[in-house]
């Protein structure tokens, strides 16, 4: 089984308390920028070197203020907070089946035996009209799922009953409406060496035993293994539900006065937040203002229209946590980590986390799941089936 990050997304999951009320609103400096200032940034196109950009590039974060320094903060009695859920569902035997059936269906073994229909073959092509190769028609090492109907029709059938190392003449004609005119409605050859065939195995005690997505050693195992995993998971997204909403009506409700030097850190975290996220696919401050095509002042204040949002939830977060004494102790990156190990089934420890993640960011996720646990300890819940029309809706997706 693909193994998940799920710490990964708990924490992503502990700061959409934060995006999720940003994204509510389109600023208007936003709709200015998107609809009048397009051509005044991109006639003087950003580089590294460019001032402007150095100077955030080399931007730093100041330090988070102490809960005394961040403002004034009103909680809401969270006893008023009232949440609808739906009930947490069962495991079913058809979602473990569809777990195991994936499981297979991504480790395919190498076989001896002549290519059929579900095997999926490696193989190199070549494709002529005429005598005459095409554009397009030539490709090395490509898999090919056999009856899966990626090739045009008949392509894949010839080759039911190949063997590695064979080479097949197939005849094929492309359909009329084929998307390229050149080649619709036109018979082709091509040369296909067969190079592999692979094929699902057969689930067996063996094959649990020797599959490295798991640490059980018969069927049965495997089985309860997977449904543990999975009723995990459905707990989480059960809790996460109630948290979510939660935190939100509590937001509305709380009275909120921000100082000067905590907003002025939450711009900044926010901004440098941004500018990281776009590091880690390859860009720069100035790829992506360029490709924004904002001014660096309008993109750097589209991103502060958010800080004061973040700043209010995580004023909420770590006032909650300050009265509460919630703190990163070893027994809390403890039961982070168990519980990580619960929804991946991948043992881990708080060590093997902090070498992963880094540490400030397991303590954040460990302190704000801690206190996510606290609000919905005090809050009411309220299980409900969703109407019949949602439901549909739901299945159909």
């Amino acid at each position: 089984m693909r193994k998940k990050k799920i710490l990964a997304v708990a924490a992503i999951l502990a700061m959409a308390v934060f995006a999720a009320a940003c994204g509510k609103k389109g600023t208007d400096s936003e709709k200015n920028s998107a609809e009048g200032t397009t051509e005044a940034a991109s006639s003087s196109t950003l580089t590294e070197d460019s001032p402007e950009i150095k100077e955030l590039e080399n931007m730093t974060v100041p330090e988070e203020p102490k809960v005394s320094e961040m403002g004034k903060i009103t909680l809401p009695d969270f006893k008023t907070i009232s949440v609808t859920v739906a009930p947490m569902e069962n495991v079913t035997q058809e979602e473990v089946d569809a777990v195991i059936q994936q499981a297979l269906a991504e480790s395919p073994e190498v076989v001896e035996d002549a290519a059929k229909k579900g095997d999926t073959v490696n193989i190199d092509y070549s494709g002529s009209i005429d005598g005459v190769k095409f554009d397009g028609g030539t490709a090395e090492k490509q898999d090919l799922k056999l009856g899966s109907g990626q090739f045009i029709p008949g392509f894949e059938d010839q080759l039911i009953g190949a063997k590695a190392g064979e080479t097949v003449t197939v005849k094929v004609t492309f359909p009329e409406q084929y998307g390229n005119a050149d080649l619709a409605g036109k018979a082709a050859e091509f040369e296909v060496k067969v190079n592999e065939v692979k094929r699902e195995p057969e689930l067996s005690d063996e094959w649990v035993k020797n599959y490295d997505g798991t640490t059980a050693e018969t069927i049965e195992s495997y089985r309860d293994q997977i449904r543990e995993q999975l009723q995990n998971r459905k707990e989480f997204n059960y809790h996460s539900e109630i948290q979510d909403q939660a935190i939100q009506q509590i937001s509305e409700k709380t009275e909120v006065e921000l100082s000067k030097n905590f907003l002025d850190y939450a711009k900044a975290y926010i901004l440098n937040a941004q500018l990281s996220q776009y590091k880690q696919y390859g860009m720069g401050a100035a790829d992506v203002i360029n490709m924004s095509g904002k001014t660096v002042e309008q993109f750097k204040e589209d991103a502060y229209a958010n800080a004061e949002t973040y700043a209010k939830q995580l004023f909420i977060m770590r006032k909650i946590a300050d009265e509460q004494n919630i703190r990163a102790t070893d027994e809390l990156l403890d039961e982070l980590a168990k519980a990580e190990s619960s929804l991946t089934g991948e043992e881990t420890n708080r060590i093997k986390l902090i070498e992963q993640y880094g540490k400030e960011l397991v303590e954040e996720a460990a302190i704000r799941n801690k206190v996510m646990d606290y609000i919905e300890s005090q809050i009411k819940i309220t299980e409900e089936e969703p109407p019949i029309e949602t439901q549909m809706d739901t299945g159909k997706n």
